[in-house]
């Protein structure tokens, strides 16, 4: 498996905060280094977390659905081609764990074939915070990007979302009628936060 880009970890200006959610002007931002590292230096995995440890992928679920235009028809369909969708990171363990401030990069082509989709990350709806998941609790980030059918390199089946050095199986969620459209190369990713409230682009 091929080790891609990971979760940034906002170390400096980072927020902890718990989360209480259950899964039911921005400004880009370079490629992160992976979790448990700053500027390449490995850093304890529990940093600033007291004896919280950081989520593992073997502990998270991953889903992204699909945001209803509100339209019908040809229209909705025009609309998902600018997508927007909610990202949502379950603690599925028996244990608190924690998630580092950043982004969740999206890739694509299974476990033996995992890449990651290019994606701009911007600081929306707020700056990344460190979040303690609770077992069943989740965080959220917001997810949209430009798409056509048959867009080149598009695609809706064997998604996942890097973690560390490994990758946790995203589940994608389209339309009530069932359509997905494809995600392209042309990712935009929001940073996770511990409430849905606002982390959806418009």
């Amino acid at each position: 498996m091929v080790a891609l880009a990971l979760t940034g970890c906002n170390i400096d200006s980072k927020v902890s905060t718990s989360s209480g959610s259950t899964a039911s002007g921005s400004s880009a931002k370079a490629a992160p280094a992976a979790p448990g590292t700053h500027d390449g230096k490995a850093t304890a995995a529990n940093a600033g977390q007291g004896d919280t440890p950081s989520c593992m992928a073997s502990e998270l679920n991953a889903d992204l659905q699909l945001q209803d235009p509100g339209l019908n028809g040809l229209e909705a369909e025009m609309a998902a081609e600018k997508a927007t969708a909610t990202l949502t990171i379950t603690n599925r363990s028996s244990e608190t764990c924690y998630l580092p401030a950043g982004w969740t990069p999206l890739g694509k082509g299974g476990q033996n074939n995992y890449t990651a989709i290019p994606a701009t990350q911007v600081s929306y709806p707020g700056p990344g915070m460190t979040i303690t998941l609770r077992p069943g609790r989740s965080a959220f980030a917001g997810t949209k990007w430009h798409t056509t059918k048959g867009c080149p390199g598009g695609t809706t089946d064997d998604l996942g979302v890097a973690w560390h050095s490994t990758w946790i199986p995203l589940t994608y969620h389209g339309l009530d009628d069932g359509y997905q459209p494809p995600l392209c190369d042309s990712l935009t990713l929001g940073t996770l936060q511990p409430t849905m409230n606002g982390v959806n682009f418009t």
